[in-house]
């Protein structure tokens, strides 16, 4: 988002002017930003390409070790970034390393 960087300091509606996809992409910076030790997400790149999916997770995973992450969401291309992966359907609930 390079061409928003000399405008971060006005006060905007943000979310008016950003697209679903970069909305995600600055909640992944703040994550960065923040470092937190738990990072719960909620189909947080559902309006990505699965390519920067991959590059952003990767980006957490990299620069926060000690990161844990819970991610909700239904592509499959999530697993790879997570150890467990928890199915939870018709109210039974599957527990299973990732493969």
């Amino acid at each position: 988002l390079p061409h928003l960087v000399d405008r971060l300091d006005e006060p905007n509606h943000w979310q008016r002017m950003l697209s679903p996809g970069e909305q995600q992409r600055v909640a992944f910076a703040r994550a960065l930003l923040y470092a937190p030790q738990w990072l719960y997400m909620d189909e947080a790149t559902s309006a990505m390409d699965e390519e920067d999916e991959a590059t952003l997770y990767q980006a957490l995973i990299d620069e926060l070790p000690g990161l844990s992450i819970v991610s909700v969401g239904h592509r499959s291309s999530l697993k790879r970034f997570h150890g467990r992966h928890v199915r939870i359907e018709g109210g039974w609930l599957q527990e299973q390393p990732v493969a």
